[in-house]
């Protein structure tokens, strides 16, 4: 009986995680973190969703329309930046990496056996991915940066 109660907990923790990956990772946790405006809100998403334009058009091939639909879409994503200052970008940043991180596992679990440990261990790096905060973020980047530059 405990099992199946612990798989209805994984189960329903998933399915909270998958609908934090939709709304772009704004759950609970972050919206305590900081409470943005419907305004700003609306920017973020709006920015979220042009960075992923760009790198989406920005991958290798394509010809020369994707060319122009990448620097028509950068400029887009500037003028978003110039609107939302700083505190934005960097959160709009921020959740671009999360909902990236959060696919990257699920697919991860998915592909695997799915056992109860394996539950608990991606469930634990959800909760680990959902409390990042801009400055760990950048934190990791920058000691990433330095590695590759090292090595």
């Amino acid at each position: 009986m405990s099992e199946d109660n612990g798989a209805q907990a994984a189960e329903a923790s998933l399915r909270k995680a998958v609908e934090q990956l939709s709304s772009d990772g704004v759950g609970d946790d972050a919206q305590a973190a900081h409470e943005w405006t419907p305004e700003q809100e609306g920017q973020i998403r709006a920015m979220v969703e042009q960075i992923r334009k760009v790198r989406d058009l920005n991958r290798p091939g394509g010809g020369g329309w994707r060319r122009r639909r990448a620097w028509r879409a950068q400029g887009r994503l500037a003028d978003l930046m110039e609107v939302g200052g700083p505190e934005l970008v960097n959160e709009a940043e921020l959740r671009h990496w999360k909902s990236h991180a959060m696919v990257e596992l699920l697919l991860e679990f998915s592909g695997g056996s799915m056992k109860p440990d394996e539950t608990a261990k991606a469930l634990s790096r959800m909760e680990t991915l959902q409390s990042v905060t801009y400055k760990d973020y950048q934190q990791a980047r920058q000691k990433l940066a330095e590695r590759k530059a090292a090595g």
